[in-house]
């Protein structure tokens, strides 16, 4: 991440944050996980359970503090994840962790959480892991993936504003702050989002993390004002766009899309928790299809991954259509829409453009109840 540290000029009211144990994640509506790259030993493990099989050790690091984890994936028997929530070093006195793995295709997918103390408060870390044996992953054979699920929320002063804001992580981390420019509550990408100068309309400003606390200071940097938002929100009109998706077809939405209820998919296939909802939307397609429902797949994958990415959606039984420009977090799309996170989705009236639902309803088991409701609504 970008440190957030610069000459002050002047320093506005500091924030009042308030520690949030967990859920974090869900709502700055994304995370950015850090690899814990695994060796067969860890002199930080001083202490290991003593029926391990298979073990693997890394560390997580959250700013100036890092938790020792051991990995043991054994042959033929479950995976478990132990890791040092206290930081002594001992891995048999910490709660337990939770560690499940789903398998598609041939491939197991490992996701799980753990508590460890940051600033003498229990937090939630979560983290996932590619199958090991995954060819197209083989640069993260020895590696876990993890993000703080905890984080702060308060207010910031800025110029003659004050802001409610949020982040995911520590204090000490140089975190991407949510800014909530507009008040309606949402986090609304990246125009609410700061990692680095910024400017509100009133001048340059700059993070710093002082004291405990999180200050805006003028910056001796000048960049453009950053514009506000789009509204994604229930009710809004979504942006509209035009499009050539991978099969060739040219797509005006939502216009090409009337008479259907059409969920918009951002995603990618190095993104695990997008993976992970993929048996969610086949399932959800494959029931409701026939009911007017499509689903258009907006692509964040990096450039040269078009064969990859028609061998994967036939691959996974996607038959939806997918746009994909080879940008990464710069397609075309995913900037006009403030997309910040991934998996991120809205529920869009193919023949009004209105918005019906938003990510928090569209993940999980709320998936398949928020269609149900919205499909057999007879006036949307």
């Amino acid at each position: 991440m970008t440190t957030l540290l610069a000459s002050a000029l002047l320093v506005t009211q500091a924030s009042n944050l308030a520690f949030v144990p967990s859920g974090m994640t869900a709502k700055m509506g994304g995370y950015m996980p850090v690899r814990a790259e695994m060796t067969a030993k860890s002199e930080a493990v001083k202490k290991a359970p003593a029926d391990l099989k298979a073990p693997m050790y890394g560390t997580m690091v959250f700013g100036a503090k890092s938790f020792a984890f051991i990995l043991d994936e054994p042959e033929g028997a479950p995976a478990r994840l132990f890791v040092d929530s206290n930081g002594n070093g001992d891995l048999t006195d910490d709660p337990a962790t939770t560690w499940q793995s789903r398998t598609t295709n041939g491939m197991t997918m490992h996701q799980g959480s753990a508590k460890v103390s940051i600033s003498g408060q229990e937090a939630t870390v979560n983290a996932y892991r590619f199958d090991k044996n995954d060819p197209a992953r083989a640069a993260l054979k020895n590696t876990l993936l993890y993000y703080g699920d905890f984080g702060y929320q308060g207010t910031l002063a800025v110029g003659n504003e004050t802001f409610k804001i949020m982040f995911a992580g520590d204090l000490g981390s140089s975190p991407r702050v949510w800014v909530d420019r507009n008040g309606n509550g949402k986090n609304d990408g990246r125009a609410e989002t700061v990692m680095g100068p910024f400017n509100f309309g009133s001048g340059t400003y700059e993070l710093k993390a002082e004291g405990g606390k999180l200050l805006a200071v003028q910056s001796q940097k000048s960049v453009d004002a950053i514009p506000l938002p789009p509204d994604l929100s229930v009710g809004a009109i979504v942006p509209p766009f035009e499009a050539v998706a991978t099969d060739g077809t040219k797509i005006s939405f939502p216009s090409s899309y009337k008479g259907k209820t059409v969920l918009l998919d951002f995603w990618a296939m190095w993104c695990g928790p997008c993976l992970a909802e993929l048996p969610n939307l086949t399932k959800a397609y494959e029931r409701f299809h026939s009911q007017g429902l499509e689903i258009l797949g907006i692509s964040l994958d990096q450039a040269n991954q078009a064969e990859k990415l028609a061998a994967f959606t036939k691959e996974r039984n996607m038959p939806w259509r997918q746009i994909y420009e080879g940008k990464y977090w710069d397609i075309t799309i995913g900037k006009q829409y403030g997309v910040e996170g991934i998996p991120f989705a809205l529920l869009v009236d193919g023949d009004t453009g209105k918005i019906l639902a938003t990510v928090q309803s569209l993940r999980g088991e709320a998936l398949e109840k928020t269609l149900s409701q919205m499909l057999n609504k007879s006036d949307r």
